[in-house]
């Protein structure tokens, strides 16, 4: 990744703020807890079948046990065999409150698609956009 580029791509008009609240709520209600990493425990899972997808905290390793009670979510992974996708939702004032996983030039009120591995990309995937659309008809 060169100096100028940047490792996020907002995706909101594709995956709304509501679409992000709705999929949380939903895993939140019908899911399990599975840890898939080592950062932190019990996130909060949900198997849609073609892909799975994990919570995480806001306030990362300060909940390292992912307790709604203690903060929200602001990070949505989709993991199948071969790929990883972050989803991050940047709230109001979550940019002041230095929620984690928000960089410079996030906007608030805004859903992001996040490269983890800094590869660089010009447009988000088509496989992506299948599992939004799976994640938008989840009731």
């Amino acid at each position: 990744m060169n100096f100028n580029q940047t490792n996020f791509q907002k995706i909101t008009n594709q995956f709304s703020v509501e679409d992000f609240e709705k999929v949380k709520r939903f895993i939140l209600k019908k899911g399990k807890r599975k840890t898939y990493r080592n950062y932190d425990n019990n996130n909060p899972f949900y198997d849609f079948g073609k892909f799975q997808s994990y919570l995480g905290s806001d306030i990362g390793q300060q909940n390292i046990n992912n307790d709604p009670k203690l903060s929200d979510f602001n990070e949505l992974t989709l993991k199948d065999n071969n790929h990883y996708f972050k989803i991050l939702i940047v709230r109001k004032g979550d940019t002041q409150a230095l929620k984690k996983g928000i960089q410079n030039g996030m906007l608030e009120n805004q859903v992001y698609f996040v490269d983890n591995y800094q590869i660089g990309f010009t447009k988000i995937s088509d496989l992506l956009t299948n599992y939004l659309k799976i994640l938008q008809s989840a009731d």
